[in-house]
C-alpha cells in the first residue's frame, strides 16, 4: 500500500510523493481513472505517507500507524463508502464537521472518499466550500472511475490525479507475485482491460480458461473449409445467456490475432499470449509466406466490429457469422 509499491502508477505516485515532500499537497485530490488499478490503494498509500512517523513522507507499512491505517483503524484516515447506492447528506456533513477539526494523533487526517461518483447533488454541494476550504491538516480524496458524473463545481475545486490501466506485463507480474499459473495469467491478462481487480477474479473463477474456449471455436470455425462450423458457432449464442461472456471473449480473440501479427513482424517482446504461440504459428506463417500482414489485421477488425455490433445491440449470431466470415475471406484472398 505504500506509494512507491503501487504497480503501474509511477507517474502518478511521483506526483503524490513530490506533493508530500515539498509541503504542496492540495487539500482536496480527486484519484481517477479505470476500475481496479490502484486508486483506492494509493489513497492509503497517500495517507501512510502523511501519518508515519518513522518514515516521514513516505510510509513505511510497518509501524503501528501504519499498521492501524491498513486495518483501518486510526482515527485519522477514513475510507467512506456510500451507505446506499448514494451518498446522502447525512455522510457529506460527517465528513464536513470531520474536516473542521484538527487531526486526532497524526500530524494529517486523510478522508477518502470512495466511489465518489455516487454523491448526490445535495451530498456534493455540502462538500463544496470543506473542498476549498478544509482546516490545515486535512486533506479530502475523491476516489472514482467515472469523473464526468462528478459535479464539475467538485472537480474544479480539486487537483485531479490520472490513474491509467495496467500494462498485460504488469498484470502477469502482479499474479506472478500471487503465484498464480503463467499461462493462465497471460489469458487473464489480455482479457482484464488494465484492471488488476478483474485479473484476479478471472484467475480465481479460472473464468479466463472458459473465455479462451469461446475464442478458440471462433478462430477454429474461421480456419475451417467449409461453412458449416461458422454457422454452428454463431448459433451457440443464439441464447441472450449464453452471450454474458462474448464480451471478454472477443477482445481475447482480438488479443490472439494481434499477437500473431506481432509475431509476424518479429516483435516476440510485444507478445502477451505467449502460451498459445504455437497455435499462432500458421497465420503468422501464411503472413510471413505472403509478405503482408493484411490478413491479420483484417481479422483484428473483423473481431472490433463484431465486438462493437453487439454493444450497439445488433443480433449476436448475425454479427458473429460476419466476423467470422470476413476472417475467412481474408485468409483466403491471401493464400
Amino acid at each position: 500500500m505504500r506509494l512507491r509499491d503501487i504497480a503501474g502508477q509511477d507517474r502518478a505516485t511521483a506526483l503524490l510523493l513530490r506533493a508530500v515532500a515539498s509541503g504542496r499537497l492540495a487539500h482536496a485530490i480527486l484519484f481517477d481513472g479505470p476500475d481496479g488499478v490502484g486508486k483506492r490503494s494509493a489513497a492509503l498509500g497517500l495517507a501512510l505517507a502523511l501519518c508515519c512517523p518513522q518514515e516521514p513522507q513516505q510510509g513505511c507499512g510497518t509501524c503501528d500507524v501504519c499498521r492501524r491505517i491498513l486495518a483501518g483503524q486510526h482515527p485519522d484516515v477514513r475510507v467512506l463508502v456510500p451507505e446506499t447506492t448514494q451518498f446522502l447528506i447525512e455522510q457529506a456533513k460527517d465528513i464536513v464537521a470531520l474536516a473542521s477539526t484538527r487531526p486526532y494523533e497524526a500530524p494529517a487526517r486523510a478522508l477518502i472518499v470512495d466511489q465518489a461518483d455516487c454523491l448526490n447533488p445535495s451530498a456534493a454541494n455540502c462538500l463544496l466550500k470543506t473542498l476549498e476550504e478544509p482546516l490545515a491538516g486535512n486533506f479530502i480524496v475523491l476516489v472514482t472511475s467515472a469523473p464526468a458524473r462528478l459535479l464539475p463545481t467538485i472537480r474544479s475545486r480539486c487537483q485531479r490525479v490520472r490513474f491509467v490501466g495496467l500494462t498485460p506485463a504488469t498484470l502477469i507480474d502482479l499474479a506472478a507475485r500471487q503465484g498464480i499459473d503463467r499461462a493462465r495469467a497471460q489469458t487473464a491478462a489480455a482479457t482484464a482491460g488494465g484492471s488488476a481487480a478483474r485479473l484476479f477474479e478471472l484467475c480465481a473463477s479460472e473464468e479466463e480458461s472458459s473465455l479462451w474456449t469461446v475464442a478458440s471455436r471462433f478462430r477454429q470455425a474461421a480456419a475451417a473449409s467449409e461453412m458449416g462450423p461458422i454457422f454452428d458457432a454463431a448459433a451457440a449464442f443464439s441464447d441472450k445467456e449464453e452471450r454474458n461472456d462474448l464480451p471478454e471473449a472477443l477482445v481475447l480473440l482480438a488479443g490472439f490475432y494481434r499477437d500473431a501479427l506481432a509475431l509476424a513482424a518479429g516483435a516476440q517482446d510485444l507478445v502477451v499470449l505467449g502460451n498459445h504461440s504455437a497455435e499462432m504459428a500458421g497465420p503468422t506463417a501464411a503472413c510471413q509466406r505472403g509478405h503482408s500482414f493484411i490478413p491479420l489485421r483484417r481479422a483484428v477488425t473483423a473481431v472490433l466490429d463484431a465486438r462493437s455490433a453487439l454493444a450497439a445491440n445488433v443480433n449476436a449470431v448475425t454479427a458473429l457469422e460476419k466476423m467470422m466470415m470476413d476472417i475467412r475471406s481474408s485468409a483466403v484472398e491471401a493464400s
